[in-house]
């Protein structure tokens, strides 16, 4: 039996695992979805007032939360739940419970994440600080809403992924507490590895924007935590009697909604840059 474990070097869609986004998602609900979100954050804009500084810190605060949930499903991302949850195998080194396993694998995250988030926003100051920030505020709503209507496949923008994935050989030659704790490490810069949403690297383009230090190891630690949500729901999945192939599964159906929601919230987020500019 295929599962998905079997495909986590692979950067690709797989329709058998992982359905196909008109199949999972009515176009109707693509169409009004952002619309709403657009319709909410202008108004929200509005009642905000003109504040370029805050409505930049805002939209990044909102782009790095919404990343904190897309970036955990995809084919890949998803089989860290199984390298946490797994029972050890007879033989292997360590002593690990799941818990464990996940706190080691969020410090190994954190720890690399922040100062990936701390520095983005230091080199970002000296960069882009001489540009006015209603020029940045506006860039950025303009990418943002572009997209978030690839994010629901009504527009096709380019994205530069990085074509590489957690090295696999780690999970046969090191504990298990090791491996989490390397994959978390791994994961947390984020560029690294494969991340199929763009909501990251809007992320990552409002941090240099603001070039806040603390915002930046904030937002990148609050990315950190929000990707061991599969690890923790998974760790609750299978002590109530569930399977890690059954969870795997539906995780990669909520992935095409995940998606979709992301796209609205980045096209909502647009709506709210573009009208406090």
């Amino acid at each position: 039996m295929t599962t998905l474990l079997d495909h986590e070097a692979l950067p690709v869609d797989m329709p058998q695992i992982r359905p196909e986004l008109p199949r999972s998602v009515g176009l109707g609900s693509r169409l009004v979805l952002p619309a709403v979100t657009a319709a909410v954050g202008a108004a929200t804009a509005f009642a905000l007032g003109p504040d370029q500084r805050v409505g930049l810190t805002a939209t990044v605060v909102g782009a790095g939360l919404i990343t904190a949930l897309a970036a955990n499903w995809s084919t890949c991302g998803m089989s860290v739940a199984g390298v946490v949850v797994a029972p050890k195998q007879p033989g292997r080194r360590g002593a690990s419970t799941p818990l464990r396993r996940l706190g080691w694998h969020a410090l190994g995250s954190l720890a690399t994440g922040t100062v990936t988030g701390a520095l983005i926003g230091a080199l970002g100051g000296v960069v882009l600080g001489v540009l006015p920030l209603a020029v940045l505020l506006g860039a950025w709503a303009v990418l943002a809403a572009s997209y978030g209507l690839h994010e629901l496949g009504l527009l096709s923008m380019p994205t530069p992924m990085r074509r590489q994935q957690l090295p696999r050989h780690l999970r046969r030659s090191a504990a298990p507490w090791k491996v989490s704790l390397l994959f978390g490490a791994i994961i947390g810069p984020g560029f690294l590895i494969y991340i199929r949403s763009s909501a990251y690297y809007l992320l990552v383009l409002g941090v240099a924007a603001l070039g806040s230090p603390t915002l930046g190891a904030a937002l990148f630690a609050t990315v950190s935590l929000g990707r061991c949500l599969p690890s923790a729901l998974a760790i609750v999945h299978t002590r109530h009697g569930g399977s890690m192939p059954g969870f795997l599964s539906l995780m990669c159906v909520i992935d095409r909604r995940v998606q979709v929601l992301t796209g609205a919230v980045l096209v909502g987020l647009a709506a709210f840059a573009l009208t406090v500019v």
